[in-house]
C-alpha cells in the first residue's frame, strides 16, 4: 500500500447528495489536503435496482459547487481528449470494474472463505419466518442457519452440477467464522470489537453478477491504494466484514474512520424525513438553489462534528486545511443547528461586497423573477437590471437577512409600490392630522433638485417640519415608511427615499394620501 496518504468519497448514486454525504468528502477533503495526499472520488453505482440517472452527474456538481475538487476520479465535462476520469487507477465507475470482483468472488470460494448460494428470496423469509422470535427477530443467514439452506456447503456435487447445467441463479456469500473477535482500531472511537455471532454471511456478489458494496468497497480501496477510510459511523457495523475481507484475500486493511452521525434537533439520525419536518433543506442542491453561501455551509459543516481546539467559528477553508485533525472528531451525534447555519451564512454574506451580492440578485431575478410575479413592469425590468440600484437594496437590506432570495422578500416594495398597507401600522401611525403633515413634506421634497434629493437633506427637511409643530419624530417618520413601503418597519428610512427617487416617492405619497 502506499505510504502516501490517499483518501477516497465514495459516494452510491440512488438520490440526490445529502448534506450529511458533502460533511464526509468535506472531512475527506481536508485529511487529504492537511497531509499533502491525494482525494479521490470513485462512484459506487452497483445497486442498479435503486441508481437515479441524475444522481451522478448531481454528485459532480455539488462537489464542485463546494470547492472540493477530486485529484482523481470521474470528470463533470470531457475534455477534447474524450477523458470521462482523472487518475491512474480507473475507471472510477464500480459498474465497470465487475471483471475483477468477480475474479475476487471466486478467490474467496476457491479457499474455502465464502460459498455460492442458491437459496431463493422465498426460501430465505422462510427460514426467517420460522427462526423467528421475540429474542431474536431478524434471524441471519450465518453460522448458525447455512447449514440448513441450499448452498455449496450443503449441497452434493451431483445437485450443483445440475443447478450449473440449469444456469440456475446464484450469489456469492462470505463465510464468517464462528466463535471469533474481530477487532480494530478506529482514529475516531479508538478500538472496536465485534463478535462473529452478530454477523451475517454477507452477500459479495449478486445474482446479477455486481458486487455489493462490502467486497467492491475492499477490493477497490486496496485496488486504489486507499491508505484511510474516513465515512460515516452508519458503515461501522459492516466495518468487521471489511476486516475479514482484508485478512482472507491477504492484503492490510487501510486505517479506519467512522464519522459522527448528523441528527435532527428534535433527536435521531437528520433523515430526510426529519429534516422536511423541520424546515432543514437535505440535499446539497436545495443549498445551491437557495443561494446558500458555499463558503459559509462548507464552515458549518467542519464545525460539525470537528472542533480546531478553540472557540474559533469562522474558518476559511486554508484554516480548515492547516487545523484539521481526526482525533479532534467527536464520537457522539452532531446536532444539525439550522439556525447555526443561517448564523454563518449571515456573516458570510455581509462580509461580501455590496457589488458582488448585487450581481448575484441580478441573476437569481432573471432566473426566478420577482416573488409572486409572472411577468415583470417595464419599471421592475428597468429596476431589476439596474447594479447600482441593486447595490442599494443590498446595501440597506444586508444587516437584515439571513439569504439571497430574502432581499426580495424584504425589498419587494423597492421594485413594486405597495398597494395595501400594514393595518395595525396604519391604525398605529396614521392619525387625523397625518395627511397635513405627509401632504407638506411631499411638497417640501417636490421642490429638490435631483441632486439634492439625498438621505441627510431628506432628513432635514422633516425634523424641520416635525420641530415647527412641536411633535415627535414617529408622528411624520411612521405614516412615510407605511405610505412609501407599506410596513411599520425596514430599512433607513431616508436612504430608501433617496434610493427610490424622487418621482418614485412622490408618486406614492400621492397614492397613499388618497387611499388612507
Amino acid at each position: 500500500m502506499s505510504s502516501k496518504v490517499r483518501v477516497r468519497f465514495a459516494p452510491s448514486p440512488t438520490g440526490l447528495l445529502h448534506i450529511g454525504g458533502l460533511r464526509t468528502a468535506l472531512y475527506n477533503y481536508l485529511f487529504a489536503r492537511h497531509h499533502g495526499g491525494t482525494f479521490v472520488l470513485r462512484i459506487e453505482d452497483t445497486d442498479q435496482a435503486r441508481y437515479v440517472e441524475e444522481a451522478g452527474q448531481d454528485i459532480l456538481e455539488s462537489l464542485a459547487w463546494a470547492g472540493l475538487h477530486p485529484d482523481e476520479g470521474p470528470v463533470a465535462v470531457r475534455d477534447e481528449q474524450e477523458q470521462e476520469y482523472k487518475g491512474n487507477y480507473g475507471p472510477y465507475h464500480q459498474s465497470r470494474r465487475r471483471d475483477r470482483y468477480a475474479m475476487y468472488a471466486s478467490q474467496l470460494v476457491d479457499a474455502g472463505y465464502a460459498y455460492y448460494a442458491y437459496d431463493t428470496v422465498e426460501e430465505i423469509e422462510s427460514m426467517r419466518d420460522r427462526l423467528r422470535t421475540a429474542e431474536n427477530p431478524n434471524p441471519k443467514y450465518d453460522a448458525q442457519t447455512r447449514m440448513q439452506m441450499r448452498n455449496s456447503l450443503t449441497l452434493s456435487e451431483p445437485e450443483l452440477q445440475e443447478l450449473l447445467e440449469e444456469g440456475a441463479e446464484y450469489v456469492v456469500r462470505l463465510k464468517v467464522p464462528a466463535g471469533e473477535t474481530v477487532q480494530f482500531e478506529d482514529l475516531v472511537r479508538g478500538p472496536v470489537s465485534f463478535e462473529t455471532e452478530g454477523l451475517d454471511d454477507q452477500v459479495l456478489l449478486k445474482g446479477d453478477g455486481l458486487p455489493t458494496y462490502h467486497l467492491a468497497n475492499v477490493v477497490d480501496d486496496h485496488g486504489m491504494e486507499i491508505t484511510h477510510v474516513i465515512r460515516g459511523e452508519e458503515w461501522l457495523s459492516s466495518a468487521p466484514k471489511h476486516i475479514l475481507l482484508y485478512r482472507y484475500l491477504g492484503w492490510e486493511p487501510p486505517a479506519m474512520a467512522h464519522l459522527p452521525l448528523i441528527m435532527s434537533p428534535s433527536g435521531g439520525k437528520l433523515s430526510k424525513r426529519k429534516a422536511e419536518e423541520e424546515g432543514i433543506p437535505v440535499n446539497v442542491r436545495d443549498y445551491r438553489r437557495e443561494r446558500y453561501d458555499r463558503d459559509a455551509v462548507v464552515n458549518f459543516l467542519a464545525l460539525l462534528g470537528w472542533s480546531p481546539g478553540d472557540d474559533r467559528e469562522l474558518l476559511t477553508l486554508e484554516e480548515m486545511i492547516r487545523d484539521f485533525s481526526v482525533e479532534r472528531v467527536g464520537k457522539s451525534g452532531a446536532i444539525f443547528d439550522f439556525k447555526k447555519l443561517l448564523w454563518f451564512n449571515e456573516q458570510y454574506m455581509r462580509n461580501r461586497s455590496d457589488a458582488e451580492l448585487a450581481a448575484e440578485l441580478e441573476e437569481l431575478i432573471r432566473e426566478r423573477g420577482l416573488p409572486g410575479k409572472d411577468s415583470l413592469t417595464e419599471m421592475e425590468q428597468q429596476r431589476a437590471t439596474d447594479t447600482d440600484f441593486l447595490a442599494g437594496v443590498v446595501r440597506l437590506l444586508k444587516e437584515r437577512v439571513s439569504l439571497l432570495p430574502e432581499f426580495l422578500e424584504a425589498g419587494a416594495f423597492f421594485f413594486d409600490a405597495p398597494v395595501d398597507f400594514d393595518e395595525k401600522s396604519v391604525r398605529k401611525g396614521w392619525k387625523e392630522d397625518t395627511p397635513a403633515r405627509v401632504s407638506l413634506y411631499r411638497d417640501r421634497i417636490a421642490g429638490l433638485e435631483d441632486a439634492a434629493f439625498r438621505a441627510d437633506e431628506l432628513k432635514r427637511i422633516l425634523t424641520e417640519i416635525v420641530e415647527a409643530e412641536g411633535v415627535g419624530f414617529g408622528k411624520l417618520m411612521m405614516p412615510l415608511r407605511v405610505a412609501v413601503t407599506g410596513a411599520g418597519s425596514g430599512p433607513d428610512l431616508f436612504e430608501t427615499l433617496e434610493l427610490l427617487g424622487r418621482d418614485e416617492v412622490l408618486q406614492r405619497l400621492g397614492t397613499a394620501l388618497e387611499k388612507l
